[in-house]
């Protein structure tokens, strides 16, 4: 028979070891845990969505660009210097916008995928707006003050489009065809 002292080590041992395994699958499962919290946070939380314009245009950078739309821009605009980018569907055509300023003058030209130009807006003087234009935004809102104001060239047509101030302090937009004629959106 073994001694007393014999039966302790061999409990201690035993002890010893299952403390030992306890221990190790206790870490495991908080380590588990812990891995699954990481995860559930991960999916929990809202994936981070492309910043939309107000318009609805979907900031791009200009690597996102077509070579065709930016080799288009640089013919057209060689002084201009691009700014910003944006890309959105409209009818079903991806179109690719490039803000750009050359001098004082701020520009938004757009494009479709193989750098055909779509529309250019173009910020103008009053004093470069036809009088007709003039007229017809002074009837329609009296007294507004004009906060942009913008040339808008769309295939062969012109026209200019005006965010206003009206008298009363609300915030209008208005587009005029180049005879002074409204342009309903």
């Amino acid at each position: 028979m073994k001694s007393t002292r014999d039966l302790l080590g061999a409990i201690l041992k035993a002890a010893a070891v299952l403390a030992l395994v306890l221990g190790l699958s206790a870490s495991t499962g908080a380590q588990e845990k812990a891995a699954q919290k990481t995860e559930t946070k991960e999916q929990a939380a809202p994936k981070k969505a492309a910043a939309k314009t107000e318009d609805g245009e979907m900031k791009i950078t200009k690597k996102d660009v077509p070579a065709a739309v930016i080799a288009a821009f640089e013919k057209a605009y060689p002084k201009a210097t691009m700014k910003g980018f944006s890309k959105e569907v409209e009818k079903g055509q991806t179109l690719y916008e490039i803000e750009s300023v050359e001098g004082k003058m701020t520009r938004d030209a757009t494009y479709a995928a193989d750098g055909k130009v779509h529309a250019v807006e173009e910020s103008v003087e009053m004093k470069d707006v036809p009088t007709a234009v003039q007229q017809a935004l002074e009837k329609k809102y009296p007294k507004a003050k004009i906060r942009v104001a913008e040339k808008v060239m769309e295939g062969t047509s012109v026209g200019y489009e005006f965010k206003v101030t009206t008298a009363e302090g609300k915030k209008a937009e208005v587009k005029f065809d180049a005879s002074g004629k409204e342009v309903k959106s």
